[in-house]
């Protein structure tokens, strides 16, 4: 049976590893329930805990979140997070998609999808700031989140190549710069929709 003692002290040893609370306390239960099942084998409650800790040494082991980042965060975090960026980052494709679609065919109508996003993007900052979720230097460093930086480079990237191939200084002023635009929008969008549930985005 574990004590009250001995479950703050595997608290403790988890908060080292600044995880997301959602995922603190699944593994939390996990701890538990390993290290109850092997002081039924007669192991004190200390072996047990190292066993444990053994077990989960790669899953806890403090990495970079990301390549452009300096943050440490537990590999099992990081692979959940690498999984939320896909994620953002294919429904934000799929919707400039559309946009793009707009600006070829709806040309008119393009500009109340840039209107909208605007305003859906200032509306989210607003709730986060009325609310406390962000603070302003927390705001600030969302500039240079490695989604934000990533869609930088991938926008030098083309800029160059596509210039290079179509040899034609003024191809940017085509719907490239405004559907990139949409684009990081709706990924700096859905990073303030995360913050505002309290998900980990790195922000």
């Amino acid at each position: 049976m574990i004590t009250n003692f001995q479950e703050r002290e595997i608290k403790n040893f988890l908060s080292k590893k600044n995880l997301n609370a959602v995922i603190l306390n699944e593994i939390y239960d996990h701890f538990v329930i390993q290290i109850s099942e092997l002081m039924k084998e007669n192991l004190s409650f200390q072996e047990a805990f190292l066993k444990t800790k053994v077990v989960w040494q790669y899953e806890l082991e403090m990495v970079n979140a990301d390549a452009l980042s300096f943050k440490k965060i537990a590999r099992i975090e990081k692979t959940i997070l690498k999984s939320r960026f896909r994620n953002i980052i294919f429904s934000s494709i799929a919707f400039s998609l559309i946009g793009m679609g707009v600006f070829l065919f709806l040309n008119d109508y393009f500009y109340i999808i840039q209107i909208g996003l605007a305003l859906l993007s200032l509306s989210m900052l607003l709730y986060n700031f009325a609310f406390k979720k962000l603070k302003f230097r927390e705001y600030i460093e969302l500039s240079f989140h490695p989604l934000i930086l990533k869609n930088f480079f991938i926008g030098c990237i083309l800029f160059f190549i596509v210039g290079f191939f179509s040899q034609n200084i003024h191809f940017w002023e085509f719907g490239i710069r405004k559907v990139f635009g949409v684009y990081g929008m709706l990924v700096q969008i859905q990073l303030l929709y995360f913050r505002s549930k309290k998900v980990n985005v790195l922000i």
